[in-house]
């Protein structure tokens, strides 16, 4: 039998509760290398942590900023917000207090209203100028030996919280515009969770191990599935995937893990990081579900992580593409269980020029593998809108869904319309009830009147010998009068060298883009290693770095070569 939550809980707080009474030594939370939490241990720091808050002001209904960079200390908080009745906003964590980072948190403080922040000691000051009135509640005050010197906490009491109160505020990444607030009820939240929890078929005995960080949505709401069905969940620091991939693999495999999670960027990474000759020292035959979502997925990235980790023992049914987004409590489509990842193989000009999705054999001329993302789940509706009207099957339009799961609004904005629809601002088209997500809306590139697909000039340029890992991306930009340049197509690529000459890398990039978009000017822009933006999630912030292109504010520019700019190869 799959564990759920109980259908009879009504708010995330009651949750927490109901974990502990019925899975009350399960393991709630571990943090590589040390620490870890039981559903009993996690409830009895909530409850401490929801009495300060609410010593400190947060009572039901008030939004609570979070900013801290410890999983197990990020769930303590995000239980205490729930057992108190207020409203989690979750605050991505930084390398450094950069402009960008100190802009965002200014924006999302005053966008939502947030009158307490729990966050790490070392941000406290920084914090103090970034919202007046704010009540910085630094870590050390709230929980841990610290805290308890200041007194024991007042008296713990669920209050009274109703299903449609609002629970959580999500703010986008920010990859095609401002970041938003995406409001999220207790409803919302709980039948996004059961979502999780029957799309993966959660059940006893299963473990979920992930290393996203808790301020985004994938790793936030994976995790208290996990907590909310009783299955154990072992969440690390971003930066112990990153820094030592190798290192968190085998602690993955000696915790016998049967459900990951992850973006297409974390599959590719490994795939980088572990050699095919050391593949086959894994042990990855516990696993069952490995989720890949928030990015599109490269059709060849499926077989060449099958290939690489099948010695390992890895079942070729897991890898588990699905769809989802902050608005919709994360996920709205899955690949079901048990089924082995799909690719649609289409002609890849009908589907940038027409909005055609007709099938090819894969190994046809021009044909561009679409990765299916799954059937909707249990209680998502999902939908394919063109020109006003619901598309026919293989039309690309507009994806939309609704459903339980579903936000009710941005926050501060026009709730959705009756009806319920949700625009995700994705393309895509549905193919035997599967959807297949063909790229978002804003980054579609127009070039002389014809749609070109970034997905499919990068594919060629990601190829190019001399791109560090394959990391390209392709933006448009506008025609500049002053200068006498056209609109023109831009690939930004990070370069393996770190010093010239790159006249041989420029060649073959323009060449790669030229192949695809046939012909047209192409600026080519070198970075140096780690210089492509991304989000939280891995999805690269194209419409950022253009704008900072444009703006000349990109960093680690290693050389800019406009398409009016002869290149003379080097040998």
């Amino acid at each position: 039998m799959n564990a759920l939550t109980p259908a009879d809980v009504r708010t995330l707080g009651e949750m927490f509760v109901r974990a502990a009474e019925l899975h009350p030594g399960q393991v709630a939370g571990t943090f590589s290398p040390g620490g870890r939490l039981t559903a009993r241990d996690l409830l009895r720091d909530g409850r401490e942590a929801a009495a300060r808050l609410r010593s400190c002001g947060a009572g039901p209904g008030t939004p609570v900023a979070v900013l801290l960079q410890s999983p197990l200390d990020f769930l303590r908080v995000t239980a205490g917000v729930a057992l108190a009745g207020a409203v989690l906003v979750p605050l991505a964590v930084s390398a450094g207090f950069t402009k960008a980072f100190l802009s965002r948190m200014r924006h999302v403080l005053a966008d939502s209203g947030a009158r307490v922040a729990v966050i790490d000691d070392l941000y406290a000051e920084p914090f103090a100028e970034l919202a007046p009135g704010l009540r910085i509640v630094p870590l050390s005050r709230l929980a841990g030996p610290y805290a308890r010197l200041l007194g024991e906490p007042e008296p713990y009491e669920l209050p009274e919280t109703g299903a449609d109160d609002l629970a959580l505020i999500q703010y986008t990444s920010g990859s095609t515009s401002a970041p938003r607030g995406v409001a999220l009820t207790h409803r919302n939240v709980l039948a996004g969770l059961r979502v999780l929890q029957r799309g993966v078929d959660a059940r006893p005995g299963d473990v979920t191990c992930h290393w996203l960080p808790l301020s985004h949505d994938m790793g936030l709401f994976s995790t208290l599935a996990a907590v909310g069905a009783g299955v154990a969940v072992h969440v690390s620091a971003p930066q112990d995937f990153v820094k030592r991939p190798e290192e968190w693999l085998r602690w993955f495999c000696d915790l016998r893990a049967s459900i990951y999670v992850g973006p297409a960027f974390g599959y590719r990474y490994l795939l980088d990081s572990v050699p095919p000759e050391e593949a086959a020292g894994y042990d990855l035959s516990a696993v069952r579900v490995m989720l890949n979502g928030a990015e599109p997925i490269d059709p060849d990235l499926i077989g060449a992580f099958q290939d690489r980790f099948g010695p390992a023992g890895l079942d070729p049914r897991a890898m588990t593409p699905c769809y989802g987004l902050a608005e919709a409590t994360l996920a709205a489509t899955f690949t079901p269980a048990g089924e082995r990842a799909r690719v649609d193989w289409v002609d890849r000009d009908l589907l940038s020029g027409s909005g055609l999705a007709m099938p090819l054999r894969s190994g046809d001329p021009g044909a561009r593998g679409v990765v299916s993302c799954g059937v909707p789940a249990p209680g998502v509706e999902v939908r394919v809108v063109r020109d006003g009207a619901e598309a026919e099957e293989r039309t690309v339009g507009d994806v939309e869904v609704r459903g339980e799961p579903v936000m009710r609004g941005y926050l501060g904005r026009a709730p959705i319309p009756d009806g319920g629809w949700c625009p995700t601002g994705d393309l895509g088209y549905l193919a035997g009830g599967a959807l297949h997500v063909t790229g978002r809306r804003k980054e579609m590139i127009i070039l002389n009147g014809r749609n070109h697909y970034p997905e499919d000039v990068e594919a060629l340029a990601r190829r190019v010998p001399g791109v560090y890992r394959g990391r390209a991306v392709a933006v448009v930009l506008p025609a500049d009068p002053v200068r006498g340049r056209p609109e023109r197509i831009a690939v930004l690529a990070e370069a393996a060298l770190a010093r010239p000459p790159y006249g041989r890398l420029v060649g073959d990039l323009r060449a790669a883009a030229a192949e695809e978009l046939g012909g047209g000017c192409v600026d080519v822009v070198l970075l140096g290693r780690g210089g492509l933006l991304r989000t939280t999630s891995g999805k690269f912030q194209r419409l950022l770095m253009r704008d900072h292109l444009l703006a000349g504010s990109l960093e680690r520019v290693l050389d800019h070569v406009t398409a009016d700019e002869r290149v003379e190869s080097a040998a």
